[in-house]
């Protein structure tokens, strides 16, 4: 219906559907309620059930479009009174057990909140009165309502009286194990959509210090993950509160919200780095590390007398301030984690994506003074460990920082340090089939660099151990390390490729550009028949083929941007790795690499593709 053409014609057929589409909006409200035995039911049955409800909410919302989500939304509406008065007439013992009606219309309305304007008056004043009087012991319902919350907290946030009595029911639904997740997750979203002039995040962070306290006491009545989106919550809205101009110039104020956000996971956090070692678990300074995560990335704090963060004369944002200081005071603490557990994976992954965050919300301007001892913190990090995290981050920096030719020979010692460091573990073939992610990340670093700053490495022998580790790293069984070997091969000759052409964006020194060119040349020249063996062998189906063809990283790529800076070379190194290949197949691919110049990149691909299904097939048939 929705297809049809011209517009009035549809409009007519809707009219004439109307009371069969209004039917369906019933039939779907219906069709989604849970069974009366829902609590005894396997968690396969379980699953069966909400695909079957995921489905009767799409159709909810093609009867929106159709109909107009006010019919649809007045249908539901009248459908929960329905529901609610059945349920009422029912003695008061009996009462809970029969919920399940009431249920299923919430659902359907949270179902069609994005087509509900917020000036809405008609249904959801008393859809949002109903949810703090329902039933607490039903977790299928309270979960629904918590839901309802979440979908129409925008709403809420502009009807303050009735959030008034719903915040008590979320903070309720907090201690009971089944709703805990939806209870955090609504409080979440309520604090994301709250409007500046309503003061939840006072509530919602005194709710997380009472949290918190139960957690100290070792009585959790919170997993990590629900705590923490409840911490979100009050960073989110304290964020919204502090960003009115009023209460943005009240230092006192904000000092009062760092203290009570920041110096308890700081003091928690020196606890677990300087107390005996093994007399703390692990587990505590990973807890703290997500709690300073999460405020460092979602507690926004303007300056006092400074109602907006910007920039401002060459100084740093509020927020970019905010986070230095955060930092440099958590510094040590973070440093005395990694020496005090090197090889615990968690906590490097836990202490570099905290980087990660603090670096990406100050931007690289706002956090230059901390890149140089981030630098030597990751490589002595990976020094101690070995672990990939330290690598990845090393990325991020590369990503931030590589364009600024200041500091480029930071980066490249960087750089430099950690491939040594990896090249004295990664020793055999079997050291890479046990370290994967040390391949991925370390060529990803490798590919960063080739993108933002590849002359410091082109200039040094450090290039050519990449290019011959590539080279055997391609042979690995592993996608992931397989993607990240060919993104950093493609990189590096499509930097070659734009070289020849001269179509750098880079600004390069003349004198640097030809050494440059010549590294590379002597580096594809001593790689390249081994590399298009290994690429070939992937297509055959001999070596793994997990990327045949993506937008960067791929066999198809590396091959086609290859001919293209070295046609000559490239025919003659694909005709020496075509010999097992069937006569047909290394025929059509030879003539895609013989026509260099009228060839496309689809053309070559399609053809790539069709040589290595059909090799494929004949290893198949002949039973290999």
């Amino acid at each position: 219906m929705e297809e049809i053409e011209p517009y009035e014609y549809r409009q007519i057929q809707i009219e004439h559907f109307t009371p069969q589409l209004i039917k369906l909006v019933m039939i779907c409200t219906t069709l989604i309620r849970y069974p009366d035995d829902v609590d005894s039911l396997s968690r396969d049955m379980l699953d069966e059930i909400h695909i079957d409800r995921s489905y009767m909410v799409e159709t909810l919302e093609d009867c929106c479009r159709l109909l107009g989500q006010d019919l649809v939304l007045q249908v539901l509406g009248t459908r929960l009174r329905q529901e609610c008065a059945q349920v009422s007439s029912l003695p008061s013992q009996n009462q809970v057990a029969h919920w399940h009606g009431v249920e299923a219309s919430l659902f359907s309305l949270q179902s069609i909140s994005r087509y509900i304007t917020i000036d809405e008056q008609t249904v959801l004043p008393f859809v949002l009165t109903l949810v703090p009087q329902l039933p607490a012991s039903v977790h299928h319902l309270r979960n629904t309502a918590c839901l309802i919350v979440g979908k129409y907290s925008s709403w809420l946030g502009l009807h303050s009286e009735y959030l008034q009595p719903i915040l008590p029911y979320l903070a309720q639904g907090l201690s009971i194990p089944k709703c805990a997740s939806s209870s955090a997750n609504a409080i979440k979203i309520l604090c994301e959509n709250c409007s500046t002039t309503l003061s939840l995040g006072d509530s919602v962070l005194d709710l997380y210090d009472s949290i918190l306290a139960a957690q100290q006491q070792s009585h959790p009545i919170l997993d990590l993950h629900d705590e923490l989106l409840v911490l979100e919550g009050a960073c989110k809205a304290i964020s919204l509160q502090m960003s009115d101009v009023t209460k943005a110039k009240d230092p006192t104020r904000i000092a009062m919200y760092i203290r009570r956000l920041v110096e308890p996971i700081g003091t928690r956090l020196a606890n677990t780095t300087f107390v005996g070692s093994g007399s703390t678990s692990p587990r505590l300074a990973l807890n703290e590390l997500e709690r300073l995560t999460v405020v460092a990335r979602f507690l926004h704090l303007p300056r006092p007398n400074e109602a907006v963060s910007s920039d401002v004369n060459g100084r740093i944002s509020s927020r970019s301030e905010f986070l230095t200081q955060l930092m440099s005071q958590c510094w040590p603490w973070l440093e005395t984690l990694s020496q005090k557990y090197p090889k615990d994976f968690n906590i490097a992954e836990k202490i570099c994506r905290l980087h990660k965050h603090v670096l990406r919300g100050c931007g690289s301007s706002g956090y230059r003074d901390m890149i140089q001892p981030l630098c030597a913190n990751i490589v002595r990090g990976y020094a101690l460990s070995h672990l990939s995290p330290y690598l990845y981050l090393a990325s991020i920096c590369v990503a931030e920082y590589g364009n600024d030719p200041r500091y480029v020979p930071l980066l490249f010692e960087m750089v430099r340090d950690i491939s040594e460091h990896t090249f004295s573990v990664l020793r055999s073939p079997d050291d890479l089939v046990a370290q994967p992610d040390l391949v991925e990340e370390l060529f990803f670093l490798a590919g960063r660099m080739m993108t933002h700053c590849p002359v410091p490495l082109l200039l040094s022998p450090l290039m050519t151990s990449l290019i011959k580790f590539a080279t055997l790293s391609i042979e690995l069984d592993h996608k992931d390390a397989n993607r990240g070997t060919l993104s950093f091969i493609e990189s590096s000759i499509a930097f070659g490729l734009d070289l020849s052409r001269g179509e750098t964006k880079l600004s390069i020194d003349p004198q640097q550009l030809q050494s440059c060119r010549e590294s590379l040349e002597t580096c594809i020249r001593n790689e390249g028949c081994y590399i298009v063996q290994n690429l070939i062998k992937s297509l055959m189906g001999v070596l793994p083929c997990y990327r045949l063809d993506s937008s960067h990283g791929s066999i198809g790529g590396i091959l086609y941007k290859l001919n293209q800076l070295c046609p000559s070379l490239t025919q003659e190194w694909v005709t020496i790795s075509l010999p097992e290949a069937p006569d047909h197949a290394r025929s059509t691919l030879l003539r895609s690499f013989t026509n260099t110049s009228n060839t496309s990149f689809d053309e070559m691909l399609s053809t790539i593709r069709w040589f290595s299904n059909y090799c494929i097939r004949e290893m198949k048939i002949r039973g290999e």
